[in-house]
């Protein structure tokens, strides 16, 4: 039952992050993210796509961080 609950509400993240990528209130990305974090648990898949997402967002810190210098 635990399990059902957790898929349930990362589908839901996913879905509104979904959403917030087309409209301008909702925080899309943060959304996404969450709910890619919470399927990893279960999901080796989302395990997958959320370590390329985290060296994505490095790179892109430290790209940010080397043109500010």
């Amino acid at each position: 039952m635990k399990r059902i609950l957790r898929e349930t509400g990362a589908w839901l993240l996913i879905l509104a992050g979904l959403a917030g990528c087309i409209l301008p209130v909702i925080p899309g990305i943060p959304l996404l993210i969450g709910g890619l974090a919470i399927l990893a648990v279960d999901r080796p898949w989302a395990a997958r796509l959320l370590h390329h997402v985290k060296l994505k967002w490095d790179q892109a810190k430290a790209k940010v961080k080397s043109s500010a210098q």
